[in-house]
């Protein structure tokens, strides 16, 4: 059952009820925070409620009424757009962050880190030999849509051709298969088209494989079929440990893709690609994180973390991926501010960096508060645009499970209170849960996410500014709930029992795909052994 308020005066009731009925999920869910429907009053007063209940229906108003918030993501997005770390956009957004933290009435200051390297896409183009001719006709080509992958290699000379071999789905089988034609020739690997989060998490685990394979056959470049349809360019990066990747990729419009691969099966070995990617590259550059701050009343140097990544691919404008929970938690800490209550601990509000390129902004920050994180009690992060909220993943930590539960309660009828115990890389609660901090990473459903992922239509348009708002109460009421509880969330894990976390997640075997596991192994990255 959800926790239900009772109003101390007519007046707060009728606010609470007009607000509630604005922020109701769709039926046949019932309002968390509304009078009992069954007829009889609600069984706890004000004075007897929990805080997690009071800071919610405070909380609740303040974000569901009129708020900065949808201003505050159209200047992101629409005036600044793609924001990709190590640009002049990525420090007009930082100036955003700061500025929109300000107004708030929030604390806020910037935490500078050495980004190893930037990355910026030339004029790519792709260019397929047709090999068919008919009387009198000249060679003829066809150019084929495609971006670079991020963070690739400039093809040398400056463009490389070869024959186009169609190697599959990239699997060692289909590789040994064309064994004798990989040296020298440029790459074609199909995808499936992305519509659930497992097609996702496999667009980032399958490639190394593939480029390991391409690499040692001496192959010259990959070409990788697109995963959206209707010819929809999108942004994917095959390198996530901050440095440049091992060979030239380009992403193909999925349909020119499939062109391609029809040509190449009734052309066997007669089909030639050229490949031009003029990256520019270059070194070390300083970035910053954004963190805003509000003081705990009684545990002030205990911390509760509320995060989201600030930058994005260019192709489009970031806003679902990630400017909506950027704007998400500056609004959450303006919602808490506004509620006129400190919690017992600090929360802290971290726009990151660096995340699309191997969540190097977080990294950052877990090196350099690395002698405060046995007092940061969780880290929550949000970063899967607007489908709806069904709970948090863990990070295999059933420990934590009942306090996250009960800091919910309240707004138990609204269907997030359902959490699970994967661990996994993708976002900026990596590091911290490998270094055993309890982490919270919002589960949400697909939605509109994954056919505009890191895409040229990843525009505000895509933003439900009603679902956002409701996600903000949600991530706002975690952070409270969290920060002022008497006991800690959980503790902080030992790397002994890290490392039987990681086992039994299957976390291992994610790392060892990614090239993570050796800096694992050593304490390079995450707690030391």
């Amino acid at each position: 059952m959800a926790r239900r308020l009772m109003c101390m005066t007519t007046l707060l009731l009728c606010l609470l009820a007009a607000v509630l009925a604005s922020a109701q999920l769709p039926p046949p869910k019932k309002d968390a925070l509304s009078p009992a429907q069954s007829g009889q009053a609600a069984g706890c007063s004000i004075a007897e409620a929990s805080s997690c209940a009071q800071a919610a229906a405070k909380i609740l108003p303040i974000v569901m009424g009129p708020s900065p918030m949808e201003e505050n993501l159209r200047r992101l997005t629409d005036e600044i757009g793609g924001r990709v770390t190590g640009t002049p956009e990525m420090a007009r957004a930082v100036a955003w962050g700061v500025a929109a933290f300000r107004a708030a009435g929030v604390d806020v200051h910037t935490e500078n880190y050495k980004l190893p390297l930037t990355w910026v896409e030339g004029k790519t183009e792709v260019r397929m030999e047709l090999p068919w001719t008919y009387t009198g006709d000249r060679l003829q080509t066809r150019t084929l849509r495609a971006v670079s992958e991020a963070w690739g290699p400039a093809t040398p000379e400056p463009m490389v051709r070869g024959q186009a071999v169609d190697v599959g789905s990239g699997a060692e089988e289909e590789f040994d298969r064309a064994a004798e034609r990989i040296k020298g020739a440029i790459l074609l690997v199909h995808t499936e088209i992305g519509s659930t989060w497992t097609d996702l998490f496999n667009e980032y685990l399958r490639p190394p494989g593939i480029i390991d394979r391409a690499v040692k056959g001496g192959a010259k470049a990959i070409l990788w079929m697109g995963a959206r349809e209707r010819l929809l360019l999108y942004r994917h990066t095959n390198s996530l440990k901050g440095e440049i990747d091992k060979i030239p990729q380009a992403i193909v419009a999925r349909e020119d893709g499939m062109y391609l691969a029809r040509t190449v099966a009734a052309y066997p070995g007669r089909v030639e690609v050229t490949v031009h990617l003029p990256n520019k590259i270059g070194g070390p550059i300083e970035q910053e994180n954004v963190v805003g701050e509000i003081r705990g009343y009684e545990k002030p140097d205990e911390v509760v973390l509320l995060g989201a990544h600030l930058d994005s691919w260019e192709l489009g404008t970031g806003a679902l991926d990630n400017g909506c929970n950027a704007a998400l938690v500056i609004e959450a800490a303006r919602a808490i501010k506004a509620t006129g209550q400190l919690p017992r601990r600090t929360i802290r509000f971290v726009l990151f960096s660096g995340e699309e390129q191997g969540t190097i902004g977080s990294f950052e920050y877990v090196k350099s508060h690395r002698s405060e994180l046995d007092k940061i009690r969780a880290m929550i992060t949000y970063d899967s645009g607007i489908g709806r909220v069904t709970g948090y993943s863990l990070g295999g930590r059933r420990d934590i499970e009942a306090g996250v539960r009960e800091v919910l309660k309240p707004l138990e009828s609204w269907g997030a209170n359902n959490h699970t115990y994967d661990a996994s890389f993708g976002t900026d609660n990596f590091d911290f849960m490998l270094e055993g901090v309890p982490t919270l990473v919002a589960n949400q459903e697909e939605a509109n996410y994954l056919p505009n992922y890191h895409a040229a239509s990843d525009t505000l348009d895509k933003v439900d500014i009603r679902e956002l708002k409701l996600h903000t109460v949600l991530a706002a009421l975690t952070a409270w709930g969290i920060a002022d509880r008497v006991e800690p969330l959980g503790k902080r894990l030992s790397r002994g029992e890290l490392d039987v976390l990681v086992k039994e997640t299957g976390l291992d075997q994610q790392l060892k795909l990614l090239g993570y596991w050796d800096v694992w192994q050593s304490g390079q990255r995450g707690r030391k052994p």
